[in-house]
């Protein structure tokens, strides 16, 4: 039997990583896959960095993560970025050049940040004027035909979840280890939700055909990350790191 950890969406949250990796650790697990957006936010992207730096693990990139060198080289920008790009070294925004959008590994896993094309769509979600809704299974196993890895790995939105499929592959988003909730604009305005702080990773166990999956919702000091937010002038996401959902006044 094979062991993976599977993580996703540090979003610079140094406390929620450490806490992952201090769990991974002490179940002996060894191959690690990272789903990208290590840096981008109101918390700690350099730290981050380094702790990526003396772990081995497949990282991938995600869509702050092009973001932030689209910003580099170009005039684009958005809150909270030119905090994030003044806390990188040279050596951490090299090592984002050069990751892949996305990758296999060990001919089980297909790994995206998103959607296998795109990295700020979701594979899992369906955003409406009424809410967010998961796909129908239909829909899901259309959109992964051309994938022949039976574990399709996606994040982005955030929310953890595991989808079963009628043709026996399975859709696992590990959820965020460093940022819980968010509020999205795009067409609609809506809002993705864990409803819990801890920070989130998932574990896949490969025994043959056998596949077991466990979602790991891991304790970790969310006030004093919520704080570090606060201080850094990002009320918005001190609320999200302290309870995992919409304050009431940006509620939907």
């Amino acid at each position: 039997m094979t062991t993976y950890a599977i993580l996703s969406d540090i979003h610079g949250n140094s406390l929620a990583f450490e806490a992952v990796l201090r769990d991974i650790k002490t179940r002996g697990i060894e191959k690690l896959i990272n789903l990208g957006d290590h840096f981008f936010g109101a918390l700690e992207p350099e730290a981050v960095a380094a702790i990526i730096r003396e772990n081995d693990m497949l990282c991938i990139s995600g869509n702050t993560d092009r973001e932030i060198l689209h910003s580099i080289d170009s005039d684009f920008t958005k809150d909270g970025m030119d905090r994030v790009k003044g806390d990188l070294s040279q050596q951490s925004i090299s090592w984002l050049r050069k990751l892949p959008k996305t990758a296999t590994m060990d001919g089980l896993f297909f790994i995206c940040h998103g959607t296998p094309e795109s990295d700020d769509e979701y594979l899992l979600e369906k955003v409406t004027a009424n809410g967010v809704f998961v796909h129908n299974d239909e829909d899901l196993v259309e959109r992964t035909a051309h994938i022949s890895e039976r574990i399709i790995l996606c994040g982005h939105s955030h929310v953890n979840r595991v989808v079963y499929l009628s043709n026996d592959k399975i859709i696992l988003n590990p959820g965020s280890v460093g940022l819980p909730a968010y509020l999205g604009n795009g067409e609609h305005r809506f809002a993705m939700e864990s409803n819990t702080p801890h920070a989130k990773y998932a574990i896949v166990r490969a025994d043959g055909d056998a596949i077991s999956i466990e979602q790991v919702l891991c304790a970790y000091d969310w006030h004093k990350a919520s704080e570090n937010a606060r201080r850094n002038g990002n009320e918005k996401w001190a609320d999200f790191l302290l309870y995992g959902r919409m304050p009431k006044d940006l509620r939907i």
